[in-house]
């Protein structure tokens, strides 16, 4: 399944959602912004799923070892990613950091890895 397909899908399924909500519950002032944010989130996810559907074949082709390089600087962000939580977990009692702060550190960590990883790997040549 292509990647704009599950994106209409699952923003059919957010508006149908939405919609059902917006029928079945009383809409009220803390209800009606949750109803809006999920219907408006399927309706996004639907624009962004016919707008790649129809540009599909206009981006530059990718070959396997492209693919692979992709796929082997996630792999390895995402192992580092697991050692840089754990690291995280363990100076929690020393270094109290709150749980804003772990999470930027988390999402830094993971892009920073992921970026180094994939540039490596492109310029190992036996990837």
């Amino acid at each position: 399944m292509k990647k704009s397909d599950l994106l209409l899908l699952s923003g059919a399924l957010l508006l149908a959602a939405g919609f059902l909500i917006a029928a079945t519950w009383p809409i009220t002032e803390k209800s009606l912004p949750s109803m809006l944010l999920i219907s408006g989130t399927g309706a996004l996810f639907m624009a962004l799923g016919l707008y790649q559907g129809r540009n599909e074949g206009k981006g530059p082709e990718q070959d396997e070892r492209t693919m692979r390089i992709v796929d082997r600087g996630f792999r390895h962000s995402w192992y580092c990613t697991f050692a840089g939580m754990i690291a995280l977990i363990a100076i929690g009692p020393f270094v109290h950091l709150g749980a804003h702060a772990d999470l930027f550190i988390a999402l830094c960590w993971m892009t920073a890895t992921a970026v180094v990883f994939q540039g490596y790997y492109s310029l190992r040549g036996d990837v």
